[in-house]
Formats: C-alpha cells, structure tokens, sequence
C-alpha cells in the first residue's frame, strides 16, 4: 500500500525521555523514508525549564534561550547519526504551534511522549495521527478495535505496514440495539423497551456482524476476537487490552458517539498502560 505519512514530527516540551522519542522516530523515517523533524514547545504552566536553557543576559526574567536548545537536541540527534531532520523550537501554545507547522495533516505522524493534560487536548483539538508512548517496549502484539466499517480495512492495512513484524490482533465490540437506542434517548429520560422485533433485529444484526468479522480475519489472515459489550464501550475495550496485555493499541479517529470518537480515545489513552497510535486515515 501507499505509505500514510511524509512527515514525521518529534513533539517535545522537555527532554526527560529525548532519546527513546528520537529513537523510536529516527528508526521509523528511515524504515518508511520520511521526513524527519523535531519541533520543541516550551510549555511555561506545565514543564520546568533547565537553568542552562535560560538566556544569560535575561536570566532574572526567566527567557530560555532557543539556541541551547536546539544545540542540546542536536547532540541527542547526533548519537543516532541522523542528518536529515529540521528542528524548530517555540514558547508555549503547542496546539496552535503543531496547527500553525503542519497544514498537511493527513500525511503528518506526531511521536510524543504521554503528558495527562497536554495529551487529551492533542488528540481532542488537532486531526493528526499520534504515536504516544509510554513503555519502553518491543511491539510484538498489537490490538485493533474496529467497527467493521471501511475504515477498518483501511486501518488494518496501515498497521500491516507500519508494524510488519508484529502480530495483528483485530477486536470487534458488539453493542445490540438496546444499548445504542440508550445512548441515544438517555437525554430524555426514556427507557427503551425490549421487543420480539428488537431481540429478533438484535440476533440478524450479530449475526452479520459476526461474517463480516471472520471475513476480515480470513482476508488478512489475522486473530482476534468478536465480544458482547456488556459495560461502557471504553471499558470493555480496557478490560479486554489490558487482561490480554498488549504492546500497542492502535486506533483510528471517527467522530461518531459511540466508536473511535475522541472522548473515547481519551479514556482508552488514559486508562491504559500500553503505548498507542492513533492513525488519522479517514
């Protein structure tokens, strides 16, 4: 398939885990032949700023000096002899920083390091794929959840070349009728009522669901499981990633209520242990 990304972008707002970011990003351009680039945002509310990244002349004031910056990443860099990359160093606003850098966002992959706050709003607020790392870890067994819609091939297309080495694993979560009509009228206060024609509906709908997950799996010669949500969909899909113990899960952005929106992303990315990419592939 077409590679998804030209660029891949090293976000950074501190240096605290600077060389398995650069690592993990330089080994993944060269694999895949992209660009490679860092851009660094100071964030003042949430980060601390090193003394030696304080401009001399303005110490008392607190002025970072951009240039020690980008010395420092470049010596980081420079362990991984990596000479091709760009490295851009701002001062707070890294939402609006990534928008105002990277207009192409369909072809962008952010790689960054899990920060609660800063996190959310990323994925909440901008349309980029993320790579959020938080373990140290070889991918051997990675787990997709899918809705069994077009986007599911694609997605399982894009983590067969972006991880070839790793085992697939796809997940479907079935909801039935009764627990989507629930969502859907709990504003108003209503319960839905099951009947003979929703138990029946109910059965058809899982049924074809079921063919259409074992197509999949026999397509792309895959594993995974077909399970009956009985809880919030977020957390039947943590229950099941984290008794299983994945090293990546992966996901992909539909704004829909109740698959693959970015509140759901969210809880997944915060309840989980495991690293996640979040591919933007719509």
């Amino acid at each position: 398939m077409k590679h998804p990304f030209n660029r891949v972008v090293v976000l950074l707002n501190d240096l605290d885990n600077i060389d398995l970011l650069l690592k993990k990003a330089s080994d993944f351009s060269e694999l895949h032949q992209t660009t490679l680039e860092i851009l660094y945002v100071y964030e003042e509310p949430l980060f601390e700023i090193p003394d030696y990244f304080l401009s001399t002349k303005k110490i008392n004031e607190g002025e970072i000096d951009k240039s020690k910056i980008k010395k420092r990443i470049e010596e980081h860099l420079g362990k991984l002899n990596s000479n091709k990359h760009a490295i851009f160093i701002e001062i707070d606003d890294t939402i609006d920083r990534l928008l105002y850098h990277y207009k192409e966002s369909q072809k962008t992959l952010i790689i960054a390091d899990y920060h609660q706050n800063l996190t959310s709003n990323l994925i909440e607020k901008t349309p980029y794929s993320f790579w959020i790392l938080k373990d140290n870890i070889e991918y051997k067994n990675i787990v997709l959840p899918i809705d069994l819609s077009d986007l599911s091939i694609k997605a399982i297309e894009a983590t067969n070349h972006l991880f070839p080495n790793s085992t697939l694993n796809i997940l479907y979560d079935f909801r039935y009728i009764l627990d989507t009509l629930t969502v859907q009228v709990d504003y108003f206060n209503v319960v839905p009522i099951a009947t003979d024609m929703t138990l029946e509906l109910n059965k058809e709908q899982k049924k074809s669901a079921l063919e259409k997950f074992n197509s999949l799996k026999e397509q792309f010669n895959i594993e995974g499981d077909f399970i009956e949500g009985d809880s919030a969909l977020d957390e039947d899909l943590i229950s099941y990633i984290t008794k299983r113990e994945f090293d990546l899960t992966l996901l992909y952005r539909k704004d829909e209520e109740l698959f693959e929106s970015p509140s759901l992303i969210v809880s997944l990315l915060e309840n989980l242990n495991s690293d996640l990419f979040v591919l933007s592939c719509g």
